[in-house]
Protein backbone atom coordinates (compact mmCIF):
# COMPACT_ATOMS: atom_id res chain seq x y z
CA UNK A 1 0.00 0.00 0.00
CA UNK A 2 0.99 3.55 -0.63
CA UNK A 3 0.83 6.16 1.84
CA UNK A 4 -0.99 9.34 0.60
CA UNK A 5 1.52 12.43 1.47
CA UNK A 6 0.46 15.06 3.59
CA UNK A 7 -0.31 18.25 1.76
CA UNK A 8 2.02 20.88 1.93
CA UNK A 9 -0.21 24.11 2.36
CA UNK A 10 2.93 26.47 2.37
CA UNK A 11 2.72 25.30 -1.79
CA UNK A 12 -0.70 24.33 -2.16
CA UNK A 13 -2.86 27.68 -1.06
CA UNK A 14 -2.47 30.29 -2.75
CA UNK A 15 -5.40 33.00 -1.28
CA UNK A 16 -4.25 36.34 0.27
CA UNK A 17 -1.64 35.87 3.11
CA UNK A 18 -0.78 32.52 2.30
CA UNK A 19 2.83 31.95 1.28
CA UNK A 20 2.54 30.85 -2.08
CA UNK A 21 -0.40 33.33 -2.45
CA UNK A 22 1.90 36.10 -1.62
CA UNK A 23 4.89 34.57 -4.14
CA UNK A 24 2.40 33.91 -6.63
CA UNK A 25 0.99 37.91 -6.18
CA UNK A 26 4.40 39.05 -7.29
CA UNK A 27 4.16 38.12 -11.37
CA UNK A 28 1.73 39.36 -13.93
CA UNK A 29 -1.03 36.98 -14.46
CA UNK A 30 -3.18 36.55 -17.77
CA UNK A 31 -7.13 37.21 -16.34
CA UNK A 32 -8.82 37.61 -19.29
CA UNK A 33 -9.23 37.84 -22.92
CA UNK A 34 -9.56 41.57 -24.18
CA UNK A 35 -12.38 40.53 -26.68
CA UNK A 36 -14.29 39.15 -23.89
CA UNK A 37 -14.56 42.70 -22.84
CA UNK A 38 -17.46 44.52 -24.10
CA UNK A 39 -20.73 45.22 -22.57
CA UNK A 40 -20.82 43.18 -19.85
CA UNK A 41 -18.56 43.29 -16.68
CA UNK A 42 -17.25 39.83 -16.32
CA UNK A 43 -16.98 37.84 -13.15
CA UNK A 44 -13.37 36.31 -12.43
CA UNK A 45 -12.08 34.25 -9.49
CA UNK A 46 -8.30 33.90 -9.37
CA UNK A 47 -5.75 32.92 -6.46
CA UNK A 48 -9.00 32.90 -4.44
CA UNK A 49 -10.16 36.25 -4.79
CA UNK A 50 -13.21 37.15 -6.69
CA UNK A 51 -13.17 39.68 -9.03
CA UNK A 52 -14.66 41.62 -11.86
CA UNK A 53 -12.95 43.05 -15.13
CA UNK A 54 -14.51 45.20 -17.61
CA UNK A 55 -13.78 47.87 -19.83
CA UNK A 56 -15.25 51.06 -19.48
CA UNK A 57 -16.79 53.39 -22.61
CA UNK A 58 -13.53 55.09 -22.67
CA UNK A 59 -11.53 51.95 -23.45
CA UNK A 60 -9.85 51.67 -19.80
CA UNK A 61 -9.91 48.52 -18.72
CA UNK A 62 -10.47 47.61 -15.33
CA UNK A 63 -9.90 44.39 -12.08
CA UNK A 64 -11.52 45.52 -9.21
CA UNK A 65 -13.01 43.40 -5.71
CA UNK A 66 -16.08 41.72 -7.40
CA UNK A 67 -18.52 42.97 -4.53
CA UNK A 68 -19.36 46.45 -4.15
CA UNK A 69 -17.64 48.41 -1.07
CA UNK A 70 -20.99 50.20 -0.26
CA UNK A 71 -23.72 47.10 0.59
CA UNK A 72 -21.85 44.09 -0.81
CA UNK A 73 -23.55 43.73 -4.02
CA UNK A 74 -21.38 42.17 -6.86
CA UNK A 75 -20.02 43.92 -9.55
CA UNK A 76 -20.91 40.96 -12.31
CA UNK A 77 -24.42 42.95 -12.02
CA UNK A 78 -23.18 46.72 -12.27
CA UNK A 79 -23.84 49.12 -15.41
CA UNK A 80 -20.46 50.43 -17.46
CA UNK A 81 -20.11 53.88 -17.73
CA UNK A 82 -17.72 55.92 -19.51
CA UNK A 83 -15.60 56.54 -16.33
CA UNK A 84 -15.78 53.07 -14.99
CA UNK A 85 -18.70 50.99 -13.60
CA UNK A 86 -22.00 51.52 -11.68
CA UNK A 87 -23.11 49.45 -8.90
CA UNK A 88 -26.92 48.08 -9.90
CA UNK A 89 -27.90 48.47 -6.19
CA UNK A 90 -26.90 51.72 -4.88
CA UNK A 91 -25.45 53.31 -7.99
CA UNK A 92 -22.00 54.05 -6.80
CA UNK A 93 -19.38 54.51 -9.43
CA UNK A 94 -16.10 52.95 -9.52
CA UNK A 95 -13.18 54.35 -11.61
CA UNK A 96 -10.95 51.20 -12.97
CA UNK A 97 -8.46 52.71 -10.39
CA UNK A 98 -11.17 51.96 -7.22
CA UNK A 99 -11.28 55.19 -7.02
CA UNK A 100 -15.14 55.89 -6.04
CA UNK A 101 -16.64 58.61 -8.57
CA UNK A 102 -19.84 58.95 -7.69
CA UNK A 103 -22.35 57.94 -4.60
CA UNK A 104 -25.81 58.50 -5.49
CA UNK A 105 -27.91 58.63 -2.14
CA UNK A 106 -25.34 60.26 -0.19
CA UNK A 107 -25.58 63.67 1.62
CA UNK A 108 -24.33 66.44 -0.54
CA UNK A 109 -21.61 66.58 2.40
CA UNK A 110 -20.92 62.91 2.16
CA UNK A 111 -16.96 62.71 2.59
CA UNK A 112 -17.43 58.69 1.61
CA UNK A 113 -15.46 59.44 -2.55
CA UNK A 114 -12.19 61.11 -0.90
CA UNK A 115 -12.09 58.64 2.44
CA UNK A 116 -12.76 55.20 0.62
CA UNK A 117 -11.64 53.59 -2.00
CA UNK A 118 -12.64 50.08 -3.51
CA UNK A 119 -10.25 47.15 -4.17
CA UNK A 120 -8.47 47.55 -7.45
CA UNK A 121 -5.70 45.79 -9.57
CA UNK A 122 -2.54 47.38 -12.01
CA UNK A 123 -3.73 46.05 -15.90
CA UNK A 124 -1.97 46.03 -18.51
CA UNK A 125 -3.82 44.61 -22.37
CA UNK A 126 -1.13 43.02 -24.21
CA UNK A 127 -1.87 40.70 -27.15
CA UNK A 128 -4.92 39.77 -26.67
CA UNK A 129 -5.21 39.12 -23.15
CA UNK A 130 -5.76 41.29 -20.18
CA UNK A 131 -2.61 40.92 -17.21
CA UNK A 132 -3.37 41.76 -13.66
CA UNK A 133 -0.76 42.27 -10.86
CA UNK A 134 -1.81 41.46 -7.63
CA UNK A 135 1.20 41.87 -5.24
CA UNK A 136 2.22 45.23 -3.21
CA UNK A 137 2.28 47.95 -5.68
CA UNK A 138 5.53 49.44 -4.33
CA UNK A 139 6.75 45.70 -5.64
CA UNK A 140 5.42 45.49 -9.25
CA UNK A 141 7.50 44.37 -11.66
CA UNK A 142 7.82 45.32 -15.16
CA UNK A 143 5.49 43.42 -17.46
CA UNK A 144 7.45 40.42 -18.72
CA UNK A 145 7.96 40.87 -22.37
CA UNK A 146 8.69 36.93 -23.08
CA UNK A 147 10.68 36.29 -26.11
CA UNK A 148 7.48 34.14 -27.79
CA UNK A 149 5.58 37.57 -27.58
CA UNK A 150 7.57 39.02 -30.32
CA UNK A 151 9.02 36.31 -32.04
CA UNK A 152 9.76 37.26 -35.98
CA UNK A 153 7.55 34.74 -38.18
CA UNK A 154 4.91 34.15 -35.59
CA UNK A 155 1.51 35.46 -34.09
CA UNK A 156 0.16 34.67 -30.81
CA UNK A 157 -3.54 33.25 -31.31
CA UNK A 158 -5.84 33.88 -28.77
CA UNK A 159 -7.99 30.71 -28.46
CA UNK A 160 -11.03 29.52 -26.47
CA UNK A 161 -9.76 29.32 -22.12
CA UNK A 162 -8.98 25.84 -20.50
CA UNK A 163 -10.03 26.39 -17.05
CA UNK A 164 -8.98 23.80 -14.76
CA UNK A 165 -11.18 23.47 -11.70
CA UNK A 166 -7.64 21.87 -9.40
CA UNK A 167 -4.93 23.66 -7.82
CA UNK A 168 -1.93 25.84 -9.44
CA UNK A 169 0.28 23.39 -8.34
CA UNK A 170 -1.31 20.37 -10.29
CA UNK A 171 -1.57 21.44 -13.38
CA UNK A 172 2.06 22.66 -12.82
CA UNK A 173 2.96 19.05 -12.38
CA UNK A 174 1.10 17.51 -14.76
CA UNK A 175 2.31 20.38 -17.74
CA UNK A 176 5.74 18.81 -16.58
CA UNK A 177 5.24 14.99 -17.65
CA UNK A 178 4.20 14.65 -21.00
CA UNK A 179 1.78 11.60 -20.44
CA UNK A 180 -0.49 13.13 -18.28
CA UNK A 181 -1.46 15.77 -21.50
CA UNK A 182 -2.01 12.77 -23.03
CA UNK A 183 -4.40 10.49 -20.95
Amino acid sequence: HSSIPKEDEGLTHYGPGTPCGEYLRRFWHPVAFTNDLKDLPRAIKIMGEELVVFRDRTGQVGCLELHCSHRGTSLEFGLIEEQGIRCCYHGWMFGVDGKILDTPGEPLDSTYKERLCHGAYLVKEYKGMVWAYMGPPEKTPPFPMFDYFETPGFRIEVRPKNVFHCNWLQVEDNIMDPAHTWY
